[in-house]
């Protein structure tokens, strides 16, 4: 079967595939008696008369498995009619009318809206397998010709010869609920450009935390005359100290080292992050704390954190509701694992991880006292990257705004 045009994806307005049990006579023994055979074949079934054929495509299934038992060919079979479906289905959001113009992208977005259906990691790789074969075999038979054999990287194990996925999915997270530390750098923005609009009092401590690593208590423990900028970089300096702003409460937010903590700054966010704060919040005791509550009075630990719950609950609900199909595996990601305000630290660290020539200037950079805690963001980390300033070039120009106007 050759041809660029196997399966028109634009005439199949009342057809779906469906996986269809066969028996064929199948001889099998020496003396030329016949057995008869179960298969498992892929056909077209007309929704309106309620009929179907068998389509070519099911040599698929004969080619590699025939010899295979039948509950192993239907298990890909049914995985290449959910494919075909989704193919069929989404044609004019995938931009696809044949198979011949078939690329793995469509594979990996097919996978990734496996994955938001909530099925498990396991039912993800089982469909990748079988779509890796699948897509080998189109090229072997001439059907896409914009890829080839070369595109398919064999390999060998334990089991035998297979081939390397050339799909890229996001896989279903485990079913132990996991701690987040970091945040995919990209989305930094939106997380801020959230804060600002549904908890401003503490977009400013969020950006002291992302972009300097600061604990919330430390955070809440600063004065407004304990933030100063360094005239050439415009970065941050902050004196951080106990003060014991809230001898009424019962929780009390001191600073794990006092120290001197530099804040980086980046395309002028803090500033203007910073130029709004010291204008709109000013304390009405004489503690002189740069983070207040409603009421004027310093803010505590607890009313930060529920600040940035509220952050969070919007920042997640913006992506489910309003984003591609990769902001909404991150928000199925973000709702499922356990992340709280100590992932701006932990986002800090990963930034500076791929800069940092070794883990000195790393836990220099974070305010750590025992360079222990920052070895171990230094694994992944090969090859110095571009200045930070330059990962955020654009993206408050760009990708912010587009996801904010398809909410509005």
């Amino acid at each position: 079967m050759r041809s660029s045009n196997v399966i028109n994806l634009n005439k199949n307005q009342f057809i779906k595939f469906s996986t269809i049990s066969i028996w064929i006579d199948y001889i099998y023994h020496s003396n030329g008696d016949i057995d008869k055979r179960h298969l498992a074949v892929i056909g077209l079934k007309n929704t309106k008369l309620d009929t179907h054929v068998i389509h070519p495509v099911s040599q698929f299934i004969t080619d590699k498995w025939k010899n295979k038992e039948y509950n192993t060919q239907r298990k890909h079979a049914n995985n290449v009619v959910q494919f075909l479906n989704y193919l069929v289905d989404n044609r004019k959001k995938l931009n696809i009318s044949t198979l011949s113009e078939l690329g793995t992208t469509h594979g990996t977005q097919y996978l990734n809206d496996l994955t938001l259906t909530g099925v498990k990691k396991s039912t993800v790789k089982d469909a990748e397998r079988t779509l890796t074969h699948f897509y080998y075999w189109l090229v072997k038979i001439e059907v896409i010709p914009h890829m080839s054999k070369n595109d398919f990287e064999r390999k060998e194990s334990h089991f035998g010869t297979y081939f390397e996925s050339p799909f890229m999915p996001l896989y279903p997270t485990k079913t132990r609920r996991e701690v987040e530390h970091t945040l995919p750098i990209n989305y930094i923005p939106l997380l801020l450009e959230v804060a600002i609009t549904v908890a401003k009092p503490i977009a400013l401590g969020l950006y002291f935390q992302i972009f300097g690593g600061l604990r919330i208590s430390e955070v809440v423990n600063l004065k407004r005359t304990q933030v100063s900028r360094r005239m050439r970089e415009g970065d941050f300096i902050l004196k951080l100290q106990n003060q014991n702003f809230r001898p009424d409460l019962r929780e009390h937010s001191s600073v794990k080292k006092e120290r001197t903590q530099r804040v980086l700054e980046i395309n002028d966010w803090g500033h203007s992050l910073f130029r709004d704060h010291i204008k709109l919040y000013k304390p009405i005791d004489n503690s002189n704390a740069l983070f207040i509550n409603r009421d004027g009075r310093p803010l505590s630990q607890r009313s930060y954190r529920q600040y940035f719950q509220k952050t969070k609950d919007y920042f997640i609900s913006l992506l489910e509701n309003h984003g591609d199909n990769e902001q909404k595996l991150i928000a199925k990601h973000l709702r499922y694992m356990k992340w709280s305000t100590h992932i701006g630290r932990g986002t800090f660290t990963n930034i500076i991880a791929e800069d940092a020539e070794n883990p000195y200037e790393i836990a220099h950079l974070r305010g750590d006292s025992n360079i222990d805690s920052s070895l171990t963001y230094m694994v992944s980390t090969n090859r110095i990257h571009k200045k930070i300033e330059d990962k955020f070039s654009n993206m408050h120009e760009n990708y912010l705004p587009e996801l904010i106007s398809r909410k509005e």
